[in-house]
């Protein structure tokens, strides 16, 4: 066995070993249940019945608004020809689209990837700077291996910490959605409007892959970004609190500054790639999903290597 597999299997088992990782894993299953239930609970309320006519007179009052809008107004325009398609398609083909399936449970699940990312900056922040907090980095450092290789096995077991996470709400969202709703929905199409103007028909799973797949590059950044941190603080309560306050407030203040050209360069303005998904809309006119990916590029290059400066060149005296 490697060195460097070595200090990954001890690093996984400082993470699992500890009482505070399991009650992590808890709250994210009771989140999805909670979520679960909350959505069966409301659907329930809805009286399905006259659905057709639900979306026939949404489709008269959505035509209304098209011959009253200005031209100038195109988004809008936009939007509301792509709706009255995705209706009639529904009305065509007796689908009705406010049924829930196991799908909506897995797709809502997404949205929980920031909770996902709260939980594992919370170990990625406490990785370094704990072994400062307990005195053990001396421990770790008198080994034959390089200070590289610590702060790699950290870094990779984080991650594998992150990849299950994600997995576990996938397959927990999965459960419940089969449970509450059952297999019928499975073979259920995923819909979508081409450059063509016609109507498409998806994969659901292909579809649910692809909204964790975004959010699954912020959960990298942010990370990252707390491992950074990590490694600049002898403290982990210090560190766990600044990658916090970052990851929290980084997309309010992208939002207050979005007026000034600049802003496109912050890592919070490019972190959410769901922007440019269907329906989507850049944080600033002159972004594309090229232009995002670059920049979180060089943030996630920048991070990793301050990140390394920083452990590898830090005084472990007391």
């Amino acid at each position: 066995m490697s060195s460097l597999t070595q200090l990954i299997r001890n690093e996984n088992m400082k993470i699992y070993r500890r009482p505070r990782t399991w009650i992590m894993v808890g709250i994210l299953v009771l989140a999805i249940g909670l979520l679960s239930w909350i959505m069966k609970w409301d659907s329930s309320k809805d009286d399905q019945s006259n659905w057709q006519n639900s979306l026939t007179q949404q489709n008269a009052q959505m035509q209304m608004d098209l011959t009253q809008l200005k031209d100038t107004n195109d988004n809008q325009r936009e939007w509301l020809t792509e709706q009255i398609k995705l209706n009639q398609y529904y009305l065509d083909h007796d689908i009705n689209p406010n049924d829930l399936s196991l799908w909506n449970y897995v797709n809502n699940s997404a949205e929980l990837i920031i909770l996902i990312t709260i939980l594992t900056v919370i170990i990625a922040a406490d990785m370094i700077a704990a072994e400062f907090s307990w005195g053990t980095i001396k421990l770790l450092l008198v080994g034959p291996s390089s200070r590289t290789k610590i702060m790699l096995a950290k870094y990779v077991s984080t991650m594998i910490f992150a990849i299950l996470l994600l997995v576990l709400s996938f397959a927990v969202a999965f459960l419940f959605g089969s449970i509450l709703e059952g297999f019928s929905g499975l073979s259920l199409p995923h819909l979508t409007i081409g450059d063509n103007g016609l109507v498409h028909e998806g994969s659901m799973i292909v579809n649910s892959l692809q909204q964790y797949g975004y959010n699954i590059v912020s959960l990298l950044l942010y990370v990252t970004m707390a491992f950074m941190i990590s490694a600049a603080f002898r403290s982990s309560s210090m560190a766990i609190a600044f990658s916090l306050l970052f990851m929290l407030v980084g997309n309010t203040l992208s939002e207050i500054l979005r007026e000034y050209s600049w802003v496109k360069y912050l890592l919070f303005s490019n972190i959410d790639l769901r922007q440019y998904l269907e329906g989507g809309q850049p944080l600033h006119p002159d972004m594309t999903l090229g232009f995002s990916i670059g920049m979180l590029a060089i943030y996630y290059i920048v991070f990793k290597f301050v990140a390394w400066a920083l452990f590898t060149k830090r005084d472990v005296a007391a």
